[in-house]
């Protein structure tokens, strides 16, 4: 019986059974959103908060794929798919079929096939191609810490596998020239048996030493091994050592019989990788391992159960989910040993997830989301912090393959401690962690990233960051005295009043760049006046004069989301505020300078979806009064500027918070401030979503939702009336809960808006509550 037709069988019973649960989340997955235009995302075959990212790689800079490529270069198992700053791409796989290659002298300068997305298949958990250079059939699959192959050469075709160690993402997250490099350190590859291979690479970029070691084991035995040192074959050695390694394994046989491939990953040692590939996958059985990671899959997004709807919003929806789900990215052995920020390995009794933590992206909404769904991980999230902290002397900022790297800015740590705390999640050294926060915001230098100093030295000396000192000053000090308010929620919450009146004092300083005859945030110098000119539509991306990082003082005035009625006063009073939050949707999206930010994406006027600081600027209406604004401009974001397609998310997707802003935001609320475990009501666009959850069944009802109909007329929870237009935690995750909306085409301007229903603002805050 022909190999592809035999493939075929095997699947059709998954097939069917996906079609038969048609409503299952799983089989609602659109992987390929997001692939193209500046949505980073690769489809790849992952575990949820998995190790491994297996997926085709079409070049060699941001994520590794974009769907308007043509070739492929091979398959490497680790990505940051959605992510905007680029790395990964270790330990590349690709089948090659010419024999020729058993003779070759010098190794090719690329290597690759065309393919097309007719013949390209993905789901969560597998990956399918067809290489039609070679027509060799590809599918990959994963564990957390393990990848699977399958490759169908075709019948008399030569069974040969390239392990390539050179290959690597060849860009840093970086915009100068002398930074923008991958340098592999040291490489190693044996050929250990006649099944069995190992290896390491050692590299730097945006990681400044990342460690990713193998150990793969096949399916058929290895005839033999050409390797190539420098792209020159090297004969008679069964491993080689360097900085250029790559090597063809031979598999004979000309029978059509498939090669499985199964691989473990290990950011500690050959050793450790052996072992996850021992607890993780013990056969052969490529489709019971893809089987296994859809149900993982479908297990996990099951958690919320969508009923009604459009068909294609539910897609988005579920997509979202998944890539929400990606991250955190464990990066700990079954073992417990893991290689932490000071590049030493440890051994913990958690999962250490510091394989990619985005924090700058994700404490808005991702990580909330994260603590809802899944507080074990939350918890060893906050474990991982800690140990963060004891090995590196401070908090995450944001790392990547376990390895500070301070990208962008803020310390944001903190909203996600806070929030963790607040929910309930207290399974941790809550002391040695609350230290922690405050060393790590009392830092004079937290480092350096795109050149430019970060830490608290100025901001702590001038009471904000002097534009003539530091570049993104405006931002730092935003973002600063947001972190500062969440570390006076964990002193409130833990008793600490003297604490608490520091970092209070703290976060107001956002008021010391605000001008208030402009009615914009502006740099300010170290002597106390203005920048001038100033231009509120201007971005000069990380170069001199670029006072707002990655966007323009029309996005940055409005991040006070802690401070809403602090900021109103600013302004002069409600209605000059609202005047102003209206501008932001209908002034010129133009945007000023010679080097404007590449991630102000998504416009709407000057307000900006696709990139993260303007993602709860939204609800900054429910601070006003005037919440049903918030509910016009929210649909038309979830409506038009997500969807299933390549070119569905209207920025990078930034390790899936641009997504978990969608997934939180279509049920109805939204996380705008993480130390007080509120949310501030949106707008629901689903009839009914159930949200499983530790202690009961979140049921989201919105009676006669529609596009058209996206106002709130009235709400009830658990049967009582609710005007509120913010909720606690505790009322919608405290057990089981009802939340009630009954919507219409038209406003209803009462509804949250009197003094009562407005969400508590730090100005209002008392130490004890």
């Amino acid at each position: 019986m022909d190999y592809h037709k035999m493939i075929l069988a095997a699947a059709m019973p998954l097939y069917a059974a996906t079609l038969a649960a048609g409503a299952e989340p799983a089989s609602l997955v659109r992987p390929m959103m997001g692939t193209g235009a500046a949505g980073c995302v690769v489809p790849v075959a992952a575990a949820p908060f998995g190790m491994v990212q297996l997926g085709p790689d079409t070049y060699f800079t941001s994520s590794g794929y974009h769907y308007d490529h043509d070739v492929i270069y091979g398959f490497s198992h680790t990505h940051k798919s959605g992510g905007g700053g680029t790395d990964f791409q270790d330990i590349m796989f690709f089948p090659v079929a010419d024999s020729a290659w058993q003779r070759l002298e010098v190794y090719p300068d690329r290597v690759g096939s065309r393919f097309s997305h007719e013949q390209e298949h993905v789901e969560p958990g597998y990956y399918r191609v067809r290489l039609l250079d070679s027509d060799i059939e590809a599918e990959l699959t994963a564990t957390s810490r393990c990848g699977m192959h399958r490759y169908a050469y075709p019948d008399g075709a030569a069974r040969q596998l390239i392990v390539d160690l050179k290959h690597g993402c060849q860009h840093s997250t970086t915009i100068f020239a002398d930074e923008d490099f991958d340098t592999v350190k040291v490489s190693r590859l044996e050929w250990v048996d006649e099944r069995t291979v190992r290896g390491f690479r050692i590299s730097n970029g945006w990681a400044p030493e990342q460690h990713v070691y193998f150990y793969a084991e096949f399916s058929e035995p290895i005839r033999s091994c050409r390797f190539f040192d420098h792209g020159r074959s090297v004969e008679g050695i069964r491993e080689l050592e360097g900085t250029d390694v790559r090597a063809v394994l031979n598999f004979g046989g000309r029978d059509g019989r498939p090669l499985v491939a199964r691989v473990g990953i290990s950011p500690v040692s050959m050793e450790g990788a052996r072992e996850n590939l021992s607890a993780e996958i013990k056969g052969w059985n490529f489709d019971r391992v893809r089987s296994s990671a859809y149900s993982a899959w479908n297990e996990q997004l099951s958690a919320v159960r969508i009923e009604g709807g459009e068909p294609s919003r539910r897609e988005v929806f579920y997509t979202s989910l998944y890539y929400a789900m990606l991250y955190p990215m464990l990066y700990s052995d079954v073992t417990g040993e893991y290689r932490s920020s000071d590049s030493k390995v440890y051994r913990g009794d958690f999962r250490y997830f510091a394989g990619v933590l985005s924090l700058w992206d994700t404490f808005r909404a991702q990580n909330p989301l994260i603590a809802i769904l899944r507080p074990d991980v939350t918890r060893d999230l906050m474990k991982t912090m800690l140990e963060h902290y004891r090995h590196c002397g401070q908090l995450p900022i944001w790392t990547l393959a376990g390895v500070e790297n301070m990208c962008m800015i803020g310390y944001h740590s903190m909203p996600v401690i806070a929030d963790a705390y607040s929910k309930g999640i207290r399974d941790f050294d809550v002391e040695a962690l609350y230290e922690a926060m405050k060393a790590s915001s009392d830092r004079d230098t937290f480092g350096y990233f795109l050149k430019a100093f970060r830490g608290a030295r100025h901001y702590n000396r001038y009471g904000y960051v002097p534009c003539d000192l530091e570049i993104t000053s405006v931002s730092k000090t935003l973002e600063y005295c947001y972190d500062d308010w969440c570390i006076a929620q964990m002193a409130r919450m833990l008793g600490r009043e003297e604490d608490y009146e520091r970092y209070i004092e703290r976060a107001g300083r956002y008021r010391n760049l605000f001008d208030s005859s402009l009615r914009f945030m502006r740099g300010r110098l170290s002597d106390g006046s203005w920048r001038t000119p100033f231009d509120p539509f201007l971005s000069n991306h990380y170069r001199e004069g670029d006072d707002f990082c990655e966007g323009t003082s029309w996005q940055w005035t409005f991040f006070v989301p802690h401070d809403g009625k602090g900021l109103i006063d600013l302004f002069g009073g409600r209605e000059l505020f609202v005047a102003k939050l209206d501008s932001l949707f209908t002034v010129s999206s133009e945007i000023h300078g010679d080097n404007p930010a590449p991630d102000i994406t998504g416009l709407i006027g000057q307000y900006a979806q696709g990139n993260e600081p303007g993602h709860h600027t939204l609800y900054m209406y429910n601070y006003a009064g005037e919440p049903w604004k918030a509910q016009r401009r929210i649909a038309d974001v979830l409506y038009t500027l997500y969807d299933a397609s390549p070119e569905g998310i209207c920025g990078n997707d930034d390790t899936g918070q641009m997504s978990a802003w969608y997934v939180m935001s279509s049920m109805g609320f939204y996380p705008v401030t993480h130390g007080r475990a509120v949310y501030f009501v949106g707008t629901p666009i689903f009839p009914e979503v159930k949200l499983r959850h530790g202690r009961g069944v979140l049921t989201v009802r919105a009676n006669g939702v529609s596009r058209e109909n996206r106002y709130i007329r009235s709400a009830s929870l658990n049967g009582r009336p609710f005007t509120k237009n913010w909720l606690s935690h505790e009322e919608l995750f405290g057990g089981d809960a009802t939340l009630t909306f009954e919507m219409g085409a038209r406003p209803n301007r009462d509804w949250g808006s009197s003094p009562g229903d407005l969400p508590q603002s730090m100005c209002d805050e008392a130490f004890a509550e």
